[in-house]
């Protein structure tokens, strides 16, 4: 089966907007993603996330791609390198998730995107020669809902 051709946030109604219905795999995939990001490996959270969001075909898919995205940026946040792209990652990841509501697939949005902006804000407070300077108490940490 192809894959789902891409949507841009512009493109998505936010109110048609539903949780998709996730099999046992996907739920531990999603989940492992978490578990993954909240010990700051983003990269393995990106990947956990990636194998999901390739089997959905809904527009919430987009939801994985904002995770994903942030996951990258923060990845490249902690390698120090790849300023322009981090930035790039954090306002993509930003776009798509704004589109949702409090809550998605047990997680808190909302608290997720207060994260994002406090962390680009010092990203670009230090500057690419700074970065390795980040408060890492900074990083975001998760708790799902039940």
């Amino acid at each position: 089966m192809p894959a789902p051709a891409k949507k841009k946030p512009e493109e998505i109604n936010p109110g048609e907007l539903t949780e998709p219905s996730l099999s046992e795999e996907e739920w531990k995939e999603y989940m492992s993603g978490w578990d993954l990001f909240n010990r700051g490996e983003f990269w393995h959270a990106h990947e956990a996330w990636e194998s999901v969001w390739k089997r959905r075909t809904e527009d919430s898919r987009i939801f994985f791609q904002g995770i994903i995205q942030l996951a990258a940026a923060l990845h490249l946040l902690m390698k120090a390198d790849r300023f322009d792209g981090m930035i790039r990652n954090f306002e993509k990841a930003e776009k798509k998730l704004r589109l949702f509501p409090e809550y998605f697939l047990r997680t808190n949005v909302r608290a997720l995107l207060w994260s994002l902006e406090q962390v680009r804000e010092e990203a670009l407070r230090l500057g690419p020669d700074n970065l390795r300077r980040f408060d890492r108490t900074l990083l975001p940490g998760v708790t799902l809902t039940d």
